[in-house]
């Protein structure tokens, strides 16, 4: 970026994305074999990455020097597994998490599949919220599509410390897209009434008041991840990111008591997108 000041930076340098492709082939062969095809998520951060399980990080990898990576994991996720009981990985304590520090040669010994699915079984334990495991659910559900690309979740920057759920591009046509925040909620949520679009469209008009940030951003984090071969569909090598920035609302379940609050929401924001879900037999 030559030294000038951007807001959001979630792509990787180009030599870590070379270190990725080198180092973690196995990672992205067990991200797609049968058992956890749409179960493990990646997200880029500056200099780092995010997998994700069910809406919560099982890891934050960071590159470090020379061939060394730094681990972060919570301690309930990582506490007696075989990783934590593994004499080859030294886990330091860090405020609630482990850090452990691999060199590349490790890395496959250390996620392996054993390992992962023992941590994986950890986290199934935790109950961190029903709409972060949504979250997930929604990301898996809408893979390889051509129309929409869930390129992002967890999304912050550094001028603004607000969280937006899930950011999505939707196709224009030939290889355009444009941006469109997804906020997700319960059906009983009280914020459905109002907060939530009062959120959703702060979110959006961020966005568009820093969209050459966020265009060059995504831009490039698409084309990483289309040369790491993490999603299949859309075929374009490269995208272009247009205006406008758009939103939705997606809320899941409790229909009886949703329906009253997204018709709150829709008198209190007129012209909101929602999109109802129901568990009906």
């Amino acid at each position: 970026m030559g030294g000038v000041f951007v807001i959001i930076k979630r792509f990787l340098e180009s030599e870590n994305l070379d270190r990725m492709k080198n180092d973690f082939k196995f990672l992205f062969k067990m991200m797609k074999d049968e058992n956890h095809i749409g179960e493990l998520d990646m997200a880029f951060r500056d200099n780092c990455f995010n997998l994700y399980y069910k809406g919560n990080s099982l890891a934050r990898i960071t590159f470090g020097r020379g061939n060394s990576y730094n681990i972060l994991i919570h301690e309930k996720f990582f506490s007696n597994t075989g990783a934590y009981h593994d004499t080859r990985f030294s886990a330091a304590k860090k405020d609630n998490s482990f850090k452990i520090i691999l060199d590349k040669k490790l890395l496959h010994p250390f996620f392996q599949t054993n390992y992962v699915d023992q941590i994986l079984s950890n986290i199934r334990k935790v109950n961190n919220g029903e709409e972060i495991t949504l979250e997930q659910t929604i990301i898996t559900d809408n893979l390889d599509r051509e129309d929409i690309i869930i390129i992002d979740r967890q999304i912050a920057d550094k001028t603004w410390k607000r969280r937006m759920d899930l950011l999505a591009l939707v196709h224009v046509n030939e290889n355009e897209y444009y941006f469109r925040v997804i906020e997700v909620k319960l059906g009983n949520n009280p914020e459905l009434k109002n907060k939530v679009g009062s959120q959703l469209k702060e979110y959006i008009s961020h966005i568009g008041q820093n969209f050459n940030d966020y265009k060059v951003c995504y831009e490039k984090q698409y084309k990483q991840k289309k040369e790491l071969n993490l999603f299949s569909v859309p075929k374009h090598k490269s995208i272009k990111i247009v205006q406008p920035v758009k939103g939705l609302v997606v809320v899941v379940g409790y229909s009886g008591i949703a329906k009253g609050r997204i018709a709150q929401l829709k008198i209190n924001h007129s012209g909101l997108a929602v999109k109802s879900f129901v568990n009906l037999l």
